[in-house]
């Protein structure tokens, strides 16, 4: 069931990513943001007193701080994306935010079979893979050497999804999704005073707004079902099977908008597949 779950969550952020990208085209990132993470909270809101067991202060706690990780991962990641290749920051983004947790779940007595092992490696590489992007503009090769605050700045948009996987995993099954609510109820108050002190808009044109909410009520309910895989399964195998969500993005793209898949990237793909077959059955 944590795999299944891990799955469809990789799925919808896959999906909830495709869309923001649609609407950061059309109108301000910071703007996308900010309503979309409003969207996601009155969805959150809307189910919690369905499935809540209960209500859990020091859970409430530690969603807040997760929404403080995650707002901080996508800030760093949107920043390194704007001034650095996306065959950079995607793989190093991606692949911290994957191995951090196997190696917390996995130091915190979490027992992975060989059939996981071979999985999660597979897996890894698979993310490298589909992050790669190939760059339309540039047909010869550069050998410039990569800036260290583009490497440090992903890493740390890693270490920031990492945390936010490692906080939201130690909550408890009987109190979820209120986690949830605390993170989008923490990062909506953060964007709203970051919007009021920077004198940030939130205005959009109105046929972007069907853009932006699906991609908030998506992302929302991809955060639910990863609350619920971790909740029912292994942070490490869950982690790694939720990071491979960039095959969505890039099936959707190649679907919707006829973008080209190289070679590469398909080959990211079909590992993707054949790590998500190896640990589910591991």
């Amino acid at each position: 069931m944590a795999a299944f779950l891990a799955i469809i969550s990789a799925a919808l952020f896959g999906a909830g990513d495709f869309f923001g990208g649609l609407a950061s085209r059309r109108t301000g990132i910071f703007s996308v943001i900010a309503i979309a993470h409003l969207i996601g909270l009155f969805v959150i809101l809307l189910v919690a007193p369905f499935m809540a067991d209960q209500f859990l202060l020091d859970d409430f706690f530690r969603g807040a701080l997760a929404g403080i990780l995650g707002l901080i991962g996508i800030a760093l990641i949107f920043h390194a994306l704007q001034r650095g290749p996306m065959t950079i920051v995607a793989p190093i983004t991606s692949i911290a935010s994957a191995v951090i947790p196997v190696i917390w779940g996995t130091t915190h007595g979490e027992d992975l079979s060989a059939i996981h092992i071979v999985g999660i490696s597979i897996g890894m590489t698979s993310i490298y893979l589909i992050s790669q992007a190939r760059n339309q503009n540039t047909k010869e090769e550069t050998t410039t050497a990569l800036p260290p605050w583009l490497i440090t700045e992903s890493l740390l948009s890693g270490l920031c999804f990492a945390g936010f996987y490692i906080v939201i995993d130690g909550t408890s099954s009987s109190s979820e999704p209120w986690p949830l609510v605390a993170a989008r109820l923490t990062s909506v108050c953060c964007l709203l005073l970051i919007g009021i002190f920077s004198g940030k808009t939130l205005r959009v044109d109105p046929s972007v707004l069907p853009l932006i909410f699906w991609s908030g009520a998506l992302d929302t309910v991809a955060n639910l079902t990863f609350l619920m895989a971790t909740n029912r399964g292994m942070l490490s195998i869950v982690s790694v099977l939720t990071s491979l969500y960039p095959a969505t993005t890039i099936v959707l793209a190649k679907w919707v908008l006829k973008e080209h898949l190289t070679r590469i990237q398909i080959l990211g793909l079909l590992g993707a597949l054949t790590a998500t077959a190896l640990i589910a059955s591991g």
